[in-house]
């Protein structure tokens, strides 16, 4: 069972710039198969959906490190493209959390990278909201820097 989806503007969301366009942060975001690059706690891809990230579509991932390897799978909730992405990740045994990721142009150029994660199934949706929300926070900073520092190799690489 979900919660009715959160504002972003109302849980702690962690920020990034970068110099890297919007357009080349979203192509790493559309790449889903570089998913377990940027995901903290991701170990490996298993497959993607075609049309990810469209709605409705899946990637499927393992969490955790070999032997203790969990198979698990996040789907798009809703998708702007270069814009903003919902999605709906399952993380076994801890339940499942509605991540939003925004990208704004910067004023002279790059982006802004937001992206904030509230659980929507117990047992961390039993937890007080700001616990659960301090638990992600330092797991989104550094997917953040990881997905920032992909997007501005990519845009070295184009030169």
């Amino acid at each position: 069972m979900t919660t009715e989806p959160e504002d972003i503007d109302s849980t702690p969301v962690v920020a990034r710039d970068t110099p890297a366009s919007r357009h080349d942060v979203w192509a790493v975001i559309a790449d889903g198969w570089t998913y377990s690059q940027w995901v903290v706690g991701n170990s490996r891809m298993r497959a993607v959906d075609a049309d990810w990230p469209a709605p409705g579509s899946t990637i499927h991932h393992s969490i955790g490190i070999w032997p203790l390897v969990l198979n698990d799978s996040t789907v798009v909730e809703s998708c702007t493209p270069e814009s903003e992405l919902v999605l709906i990740a399952n993380g076994r045994p801890f339940g499942k959390a509605r991540i939003t990721l925004r990208l704004q142009d910067l004023d002279g150029g790059g982006c802004r990278i937001e992206m904030a994660e509230v659980p929507v199934s117990p047992p961390l949706n039993w937890l007080p909201k700001q616990v659960a929300l301090a638990a992600a926070f330092p797991r989104n900073r550094e997917t953040t820097w990881r997905l920032a520092a992909m997007a501005e190799r990519r845009t070295r690489d184009d030169r």
